[in-house]
């Protein structure tokens, strides 16, 4: 069975003595001394986060013994907490993953979510930028980046562009102290909150907004933009998520078929990435006619588990049969849907497009032109299956992808053809946004060139960047990443 035609991370049950029962002498197993104090729950999760870290991390050779690791040191508030920290030092121990903080431990409830888009909360987020043109950078607010449409703020009204103006009566500005209330607010206890917005005109309105259950809409956005012979296709993509995703997908490239689109603009600037197989399915629909039958890319896995020495994993309901080989583990393209006719495609990406949004991009480049618009992505060209231990799940790096070309080692992400601001004070679909105004140009003109606001738009890139530090104070929070599940 190859791994990407099973899903991990739902529904399995780790034993407790599965969790800590040695498999054999070698030093990577808990002593089995039973004159000790028993065990604890805790001890028994620090314990399986180790293990099957040991036998499925892509760079399992830099994780020590486990009497030199010693995972019962690492403590925490919580169980949950206590986890986070463990895989905090096993990252450690890896440059890229290090630098980048992918591998990460969750609760099941939230693995769940991550899979299907269910989710609880006030359904949109936030992004730091400024309206000034100029020094001083002074009207700094916290934009609404994008509003999940089944979500309590989506049904309220809430829009792309608007920014917080207060919080239950307190006025939000650029600063710690603000930060440390957004935190609360979106990622807290707390399950409600007074919003005040401030819309593009300037005008305001007050809501009340309280967390509620929800499944979020990957695609955000669609339109066909019509300029002479040119029908573009203009699609904001915001999370891989499973069956929901394809569906909305399919959805609206036969919208796309219909009106005869002959371009295509994907907007992935807040995509972090999900499901590798719902990116097979994007990638078929916008693949050329002429890919069919090609290699779109391989998971590539530590030796351990190519050889098929995963004596841990074997034990979980549906392992025992798993081939990690390259050759049982390569995907390819399958062409999908009736828009066969582009010969490129525009994404417009940003640090935020990460992992199986970075996947799409690199396993089109070697069959169409593939345009980039933005800033440069994340950074992640590798990817975890989720392995789930009591009530939460363990997300440690796991496999690389290498595409048709050979491609698989952009840890420093992909820069943009086209460097340009995010226009986060824009509504979807605003031509003048600038990134969307940038392909659009590119599409009546045939070149990027330059144009009279593009001094506007570097002192405002400028700016973003100054406004990074605090935007990942929130983003921290955030899942980045892709993950292995079963197509349904």
């Amino acid at each position: 069975m190859k791994i990407y035609q099973y899903l991990v991370g739902l529904s399995l049950v780790v034993m407790l003595g599965l969790s800590c029962k040695k498999s054999n002498p070698g030093t990577t197993t808990p002593p089995t001394d039973t004159t000790t104090v028993k065990a604890t729950a805790k001890d028994l999760l620090m314990d399986s986060l180790y293990l099957y870290t040991k036998e499925v991390y892509l760079w399992h050779e830099v994780i020590p013994s486990y009497a030199a690791f010693n995972p019962r040191q690492y403590t925490g508030s919580t169980d949950l907490i206590a986890a986070q920290n463990e895989m905090t030092a096993i990252r450690a121990l890896q440059p890229q993953d290090k630098k980048h903080g992918y591998s990460f431990v969750t609760t099941q409830a939230g693995s769940d979510a991550i899979q299907t888009g269910a989710d609880e909360d006030y359904g949109f987020f936030i992004k730091a930028a400024a309206l000034d043109k100029a020094l001083p950078y002074d009207s700094v607010h916290w934009f609404v980046e994008y509003v999940y449409k089944a979500s309590p703020s989506g049904t309220a009204g809430v829009q792309r562009g608007w920014y917080i103006s207060k919080i239950n009566n307190t006025a939000i500005g650029y600063d710690d102290a603000s930060v440390t209330i957004l935190n609360d607010i979106f990622f807290g206890t707390g399950t409600s909150a007074s919003f005040t917005f401030t819309k593009q005109d300037g005008s305001t309105v007050a809501m009340n907004l309280t967390k509620a259950a929800f499944t979020a809409n990957s695609v955000l956005y669609t339109d066909v933009i019509t300029a002479g012979a040119k029908k573009t296709g203009y699609i904001v993509f915001n999370q891989f998520f499973g069956a929901g995703s394809v569906t909305e997908l399919n959805t609206a490239f036969t919208d796309f078929a219909s009106k005869g689109i002959n371009e295509l603009v994907v907007d992935l600037r807040y995509n972090h990435g999900g499901s590798t197989s719902t990116q097979d399915a994007f990638a078929d629909l916008i693949a050329p006619a002429s890919a069919n039958g090609q290699t779109m890319y391989t998971y590539m896995f530590n030796d351990s588990l190519t050889a098929g020495k995963f004596p841990l994993l074997k034990r979980k309901p549906g392992f025992s049969n798993v081939s990690f080989l390259p050759a049982d583990n390569t995907q390819t393209f399958e062409k999908a849907g009736s828009v066969n006719i582009l010969s490129r495609v525009f994404f417009i990406v940003s640090g935020e497009t990460a992992s199986a949004s970075e996947l799409l991009i690199n396993n089109l480049r070697p069959y169409m032109d593939v345009k980039l618009i933005g800033d440069t992505t994340y950074g992640k060209p590798v990817g975890f299956f989720p392995i789930s231990i009591f009530n939460y799940a363990i997300y440690p790096i796991s496999f690389k992808t290498v595409n048709s070309a050979g491609s698989a080692e952009y840890y420093d992400g992909f820069a943009p053809d086209k460097l340009s601001p995010d226009g986060v004070n824009k509504n979807w679909g605003d031509q003048t946004e600038p990134c969307l105004g940038a392909a659009l140009k590119y599409i009546s003109t045939g070149s990027f060139g330059r144009y009279a606001t593009d001094e506007s738009n570097q002192r405002q890139m400028a700016a973003q960047k100054l406004y990074q530090p605090l935007n990942s104070k929130l983003y921290d929070n955030k899942f980045t990443g892709m993950f292995v599940v079963k197509q349904r």
